[in-house]
């Protein structure tokens, strides 16, 4: 079974795009080579630090690659689903593919390094201890890797699944946002770190107690003529990949069962909201209790609030590891930021239910469902940014902060409310209908829109925002600045805010019937109101296009796939 399965990995392999396989051999390549050059470069007496932390590295990018990786070379065990085998021998065979590739190749050649670190420090008896080393080390990263990508496949299943994901997109949000903290110390550091290592600090005890420090100490013991420690060393990291491997095998097997698992009773959101009655009984009451719950209650909104929440909180570590720990106080504005972003795509995420307000169509309707989706994602992402910003205030002491993240907050989460209702009519993207999505893509998100929201933010909060950064760096600001800054902020954040619902507002007035046929008829070529072409028009026609553009991909990806299969 593992043969044929290895067979048609590389038979989907070579279905998909075909750039992706020269550069992912190049990336490889080049990964092992930078492992060998690290090791060869450093001080005998720093090879284990640079090792370990080398090791540390291959780790949590085989964690972090399932949401860069392509999941068109991954075998799911939903394709096996009706066929007749043992459904853990299925769940094996499946995870024994995958060795069966690039990444596990280069993870081999990575891993081998630890046998030329046996032989530069001249213990040639610790060359077997490497090479199992190696080996389990290497089954354990790959194991790792691929439940991960289980997750996230089914990380709507279960609030588990949900946070896994939420927190691999918010290290990568946060990676690609001050990941520059992180890099340019280590690069500057880069030749003391070579002829030293961590030079006795903590951050050699911590690296050297995670995953990635267990094969080097397993060696080096056998290099001292300690085999009672490197035994049970090596006897421990071959257990735990073992074990890791047979809970990820079970894990592959097919899933036939509900997507998610019923609540017993209603959740802790909708008894604070019902009991007693503490909404006022208009529409707009209806409808911001209503997103408030589905703001609770649907894991794919919880995946945008949780992976907010986690790019602030990687912000802050980023911060702290870059040497700039003051600017840990400004975790409550990324989760601010993103409330644009998440919530760019409302009426997509509901799919076809906006049929409820098409038959109910009235001027009121329209405008109370606006705003309470607006008042409603202002809530969910406001408690949370002001709560990290105030724990992160008192953590870092850096009480002078307070006003310029104050007003900073007010106009980011104003403004931001705003955008997400905007775009949210403007390019409204349909995606897989809620009761038959899986991955945590599904939910129809439009990187068009996504990135306006994000410019659209940045430019109508400007004013507050410089405001704000004069008064975080200026060394003396005006008394004038710091009174009229709030005022500001409060006129920049509620009135952009007012405004931009008060777009969207109009134009979900004019153009109900046609947001909800992009929704129910996805790709068909819908007849447009006679009247003179605006910006929003722009705007509306480039989500259209790019909608279309990744409709299109995700078609010929499954065509390629079930053709393969």
């Amino acid at each position: 079974m593992v043969g044929d399965l290895i067979r048609l990995k590389f038979t989907v392999a070579g279905h998909s795009p075909s750039w992706k396989r020269p550069v992912g051999l190049l990336l490889a390549i080049a990964a092992v080579a930078l492992t060998w050059t690290a090791s060869s470069l450093a001080d005998p007496t720093a090879v284990g630090d640079v090792l370990s932390f080398a090791m540390l590295v291959w780790l949590v990018g085989w964690l972090i690659g399932p949401i860069l990786s392509s999941s068109t070379v991954v075998l799911r065990p939903e394709y096996f689903a009706l066929m007749p085998m043992n459904r853990f021998r299925l769940g094996v065979a499946l995870l024994a593919s995958m060795f069966a590739g690039v990444g596990a190749v280069a993870m081999v050649l990575a891993g081998s390094t630890l046998v030329g670190y046996a032989i530069r420090i001249d213990a040639y008896q610790a060359i077997p201890v490497a090479v199992v080393a190696a080996v389990a080390f290497t089954v354990l990263v790959v194991s790792l890797s691929r439940a991960v990508y289980a997750l996230l496949g089914s990380a709507m299943r279960s609030w588990i699944g949900v946070e896994l994901a939420a927190i691999q997109y918010g290290l990568l949000i946060a990676s690609l946002a001050t990941g520059w903290l992180i890099v340019s110390p280590v690069v500057s550091a880069t030749p003391v770190f070579l002829s030293s290592g961590f030079d006795g600090t903590t951050a050699g005890d911590v690296v050297s107690r995670l995953p990635g420090g267990w094969p080097v100490a397993a060696v080096e013991a056998a290099a001292a003529g300690d085999w009672g420690g490197a035994l049970v060393r090596l006897l421990g990291l071959v257990v735990v990949a073992v074990l890791t491997f047979l809970a990820t095998a079970r894990l592959l097997r097919p899933h036939t069962g509900n997507k998610t698992l019923q609540r017993r009773r209603p959740p802790v959101g909708s008894r604070v909201l019902t009991r007693p009655r503490r909404l006022p009984a208009t529409p707009l009451g209806a409808v911001f209790g209503k997103e408030l719950r589905a703001w609770w209650r649907d894991p794919w909104r919880g995946l945008e609030i949780r992976s907010s929440i986690w790019f602030g909180l990687f912000l802050a570590l980023f911060a702290v590891i870059g040497g700039a720990g003051s600017l840990a106080v400004a975790t409550g504005l990324g989760v601010a930021v993103m409330i644009g972003l998440a919530g760019a795509n409302l009426y997509g995420q509901d799919g076809t239910a906006l049929w409820q307000l098409v038959v109910t169509e009235t001027d009121r309707a329209v405008r109370a469902d606006v705003r309470g989706r607006q008042l409603a994602i202002l809530i969910y992402f406001g408690i949370p940014a002001l709560l990290l910003s105030v724990i992160m205030m008192v953590a870092t002491g850096e009480y002078g902060y307070v006003l310029p993240v104050s007003v900073a907050l007010v106009v980011l989460l104003g403004v931001g409310s705003g955008v997400s209702v905007l775009m949210s009519v403007l390019a409204a993207t349909p995606g897989v209908d809620p009761h038959r999505r899986v991955n945590s893509t599904d939910a129809g998100e439009n990187e068009f829109a996504i990135q306006i929201a994000l410019f659209t933010t940045q430019i109508v909060a400007a004013p507050t925002l410089v405001a704000a950064g004069f008064l975080a760096f200026h060394p003396a600001p005006p008394i004038w600045l710091i009174w009229g800054t709030p005022v500001l902020a409060v006129i920049n954040g509620v009135g952009g805010g007012w405004l931009l619902g008060h777009l969207a507002v109009r134009r979900l007035t004019g153009d109900l019937a046609e947001v909800f046929g992009l929704l129910r008829y996805p790709g068909a070529t819908l007849a447009k109101p006679p009247r003179a072409r605006n910006w929003m028009d722009s705007v509306v026609g480039e989500a259209e296009k790019s909608a279309a553009e990744a409709r299109k991909s995700r078609e010929k990806t499954a065509a390629k796939r079930h053709t393969s299969v």
